[in-house]
C-alpha cells in the first residue's frame, strides 16, 4: 500500500475542515482516517457514497490526499464530447448549477436554477462586441443609488411596455431631439404644470382637435411663435383662464368664423385701438348704449349740428 493510489467510497465528511473518510470495500471495509480533499482554493465536497480517488503516502493507508471523485457507472457526465469543458457546482444533482464552454462554437454558458448574484466593492465592467440581451421573466430593475444612470445608443432606442411606462424625476427632466419628435396617446392625455409654462416654436405649428378641448390655466402661459401657427378644431374648444391673457403679434392676424357667430363679452371695458383704420362691415349693423358717443374727425355723432338745411327742408336741430 505504500505510495499508491486507490479508489473507495466516501463514508463520513467533515464539511468545516474540508476532510472526509473513505471506505475500501475490496480491503475488508477498512476505513481511512479523515484525509484532506484537494483544494487549490476551491471548495466542493463530495456526497457520502460517491467513489473518490485517494493518493496514499508511503507510510500506509492512514494518511493520504483525495484527488476528487471519478466517473463511473453511477456517476456519469451530464454531457461529453471533444472540445467541451463543463463544471458542475451542485453536489447531489447534475444540471442544477454549472458553467460550460464549447471550444467548437466559442460559446460560454452559466446556469443556475435559483438565483445568480454578484457583489463588488469596486467597478463592474462588461463589454461585448456583438449584441447584448437581458431578458427577465419577472421584474427588471436598474437602479443607481449613488450617482446618475445613462443609456446611450448610436442609432435607435425603444422602450415598450405592455401596460404602463412611468418616467419620474426628483428635480429636472429634459427631452431633446435634433430631428423630429412624436408623442401620441390612444386615450386620455394630461399635462399637469405646477409652475410657469413656456413654448417656443420656430416652424409651422398645426393643432387639430377632433373632440372637446378644455384648458384651465391658473398661472402664467407664455408662447413665443417665430413661424406660422395653424389650428384646426373639429369639436368644441373651452378655455378657462383665471389670470390675465396678453397676446403680442408682430404680423397680421386673421380670424375666420364660417357658418357661426362670434360673441365677445367682458365684465369691464372693451377697447379696440388701431393706428391706421378700424373697419366694421355687415349687412345689418347695430350699436346700442345707454351713454357714450361716436366721433370721426372730431365730429360728434351725439353733439353734431347741421349748419344749413337741406333744400326743401327746415333748419336742422341738434340731435336729441
Amino acid at each position: 500500500m505504500a505510495s499508491t493510489n486507490r479508489t473507495g467510497r466516501v463514508s463520513a465528511i467533515d464539511y468545516e475542515a474540508g476532510t472526509y473518510e473513505v471506505t475500501y470495500f475490496d480491503r475488508g471495509k477498512s476505513v481511512t482516517r479523515q484525509i484532506n480533499a484537494m483544494s487549490n482554493g476551491e471548495y466542493k465536497m463530495p456526497c457520502v457514497g460517491q467513489v473518490v480517488s485517494v493518493a496514499h503516502n508511503s507510510n500506509g493507508t492512514a494518511a493520504g490526499t483525495t484527488t476528487g471523485t471519478v466517473w463511473n457507472k453511477t456517476n456519469k457526465p451530464a454531457e461529453g464530447y471533444k472540445g467541451l469543458y463543463r463544471k458542475e457546482y451542485g453536489t447531489s444533482r447534475k444540471g442544477q448549477a454549472y458553467s460550460r464552454y464549447d471550444e467548437n462554437t466559442g460559446v460560454y454558458t452559466q446556469y443556475v436554477d435559483k438565483r445568480t448574484g454578484r457583489t463588488c466593492n469596486g467597478e463592474i465592467f462588461d463589454e461585448a462586441k456583438g449584441p447584448v440581451s437581458v431578458i427577465a421573466g419577472g421584474q427588471l430593475q436598474l437602479k443607481s443609488s449613488g450617482a446618475s444612470a445613462s443609456i446611450q445608443a448610436k442609432t435607435g432606442m425603444g422602450i415598450v411596455a405592455g401596460t404602463t411606462v412611468a418616467i419620474e424625476a426628483g428635480t429636472f427632466m429634459s427631452l431633446e431631439a435634433t430631428g423630429a419628435m412624436s408623442i401620441s396617446a390612444g386615450g386620455d392625455f394630461k399635462f399637469n404644470i405646477g409652475g410657469d409654462s413656456e413654448e417656443k416654436r420656430k416652424g409651422t405649428t398645426k393643432q387639430e382637435y377632433l373632440d372637446n378641448v378644455e384648458q384651465e390655466v391658473t398661472g402664467d402661459v407664455k408662447q413665443t411663435l417665430t413661424g406660422n401657427l395653424e389650428q384646426e378644431v373639429t369639436g368644441d374648444v373651452l378655455q378657462t383662464i383665471t389670470g390675465t391673457v396678453t397676446r403680442n403679434v408682430t404680423g397680421d392676424v386673421t380670424l375666420n368664423i364660417n357658418g357661426a357667430s362670434i360673441t365677445i363679452s367682458a365684465g369691464g371695458e372693451i377697447s379696440i385701438t388701431s393706428p391706421t383704420k378700424v373697419e366694421v362691415s355687415a349687412p345689418i349693423l347695430n350699436a346700442e348704449g345707454a351713454s357714450g358717443d361716436v366721433k370721426v374727425q372730431s365730429i360728434s355723432l351725439v353733439q353734431h349740428k347741421h349748419t344749413s338745411a337741406a333744400p326743401g327742408s327746415e333748419s336742422s336741430q341738434p340731435l336729441p
